[in-house]
C-alpha cells in the first residue's frame, strides 16, 4: 500500500488555503483527537484530513439517528490531496456542517435500503468524492464544488515555501500565519503566542 502524506501537512496546507480565502483560523480549545478552530468572526470549524478522497464519519450507534463525530460545529473543512495518498497540491471543502451531515445520512440510509449484509452493526459512514466509488455514496468533487476553496496548498515543504513568498497576503493574513507557525514549532496553543509589531 502506498504510503500517506502525513496529517500534519494536510493540515498546514487546508489552515493556509483558508489563510488565503480570508478565513484565517486560531485553533481552539478540544477533547481527544478532534481540530477544532475558529474564525475571526466566530464561526467554529472542524478539520478532516483524509487521503482516500473519502469523508469518514462514525455514528455513536448503528441507529439511523445516531450522532455522528462530524458534528458540533458550524462547517467542516475537508483537506485531502489532489491525488490520493501522494504529497504535492491538495484541494478542500469547507461545508456548512448541516449539509455535510444531511448527506452521510441520507446515502448511510440509501445503502441500507439495498439490504447489505451489515449484521446491524455498521457505525462507519463513509461518502466519496471520487466517481470511481460506491454508486449511493460518490461524485461528491463534484457535488460539492460550491464548496471548494480557491487557491493553491500544497503538502510539498518547497512548493508550499514559494507559493507562500509568491502570494499577496493582507497584513492580519500575514500575522496569523506567523502566529501558526511559531505555535507549532514551540508546541504550544496559538492563543499562547503574542506578536508586537514597530512599524515605525
Amino acid at each position: 500500500m502506498q504510503p500517506k502524506v502525513p496529517n500534519k501537512d494536510l493540515l498546514n496546507a487546508g489552515l493556509a488555503l483558508m489563510a488565503q480565502n480570508g478565513m484565517p483560523l486560531e485553533r481552539t480549545e478540544s477533547k481527544g483527537r478532534a481540530m477544532i478552530y475558529r474564525t475571526a468572526a466566530g464561526e467554529s470549524i472542524r478539520v478532516r484530513t483524509c487521503n482516500d478522497h473519502v469523508l469518514v464519519a462514525v455514528a455513536s450507534s448503528p441507529n439511523k439517528n445516531a450522532t455522528l463525530n462530524i458534528e458540533g460545529t458550524d462547517k467542516l473543512l475537508v483537506v485531502m490531496p489532489e491525488v490520493a495518498r501522494m504529497k504535492g497540491p491538495v484541494v478542500a471543502f469547507l461545508v456548512p456542517t448541516d449539509v455535510a451531515v444531511e448527506a452521510v445520512r441520507s446515502t448511510h440510509l440509501e445503502w441500507l435500503a439495498s439490504n447489505p449484509a451489515t449484521h446491524g452493526k455498521n457505525q462507519t459512514w463513509n461518502i466519496w468524492f471520487d466517481e470511481d466509488a460506491p454508486s449511493k455514496a460518490n461524485g461528491y468533487m463534484k457535488k460539492w464544488a460550491q464548496y471548494r476553496l480557491k487557491g493553491a496548498a500544497s503538502t510539498d515543504i518547497k512548493a508550499r515555501i514559494s507559493s507562500d513568498s509568491n502570494r499577496p497576503g493582507s497584513l492580519g493574513d500575514v500575522i496569523s500565519d506567523a502566529k501558526r507557525r511559531i505555535a507549532e514549532a514551540a508546541g504550544v496553543p496559538e492563543t499562547a503566542v503574542k506578536i508586537t509589531l514597530d512599524l515605525t
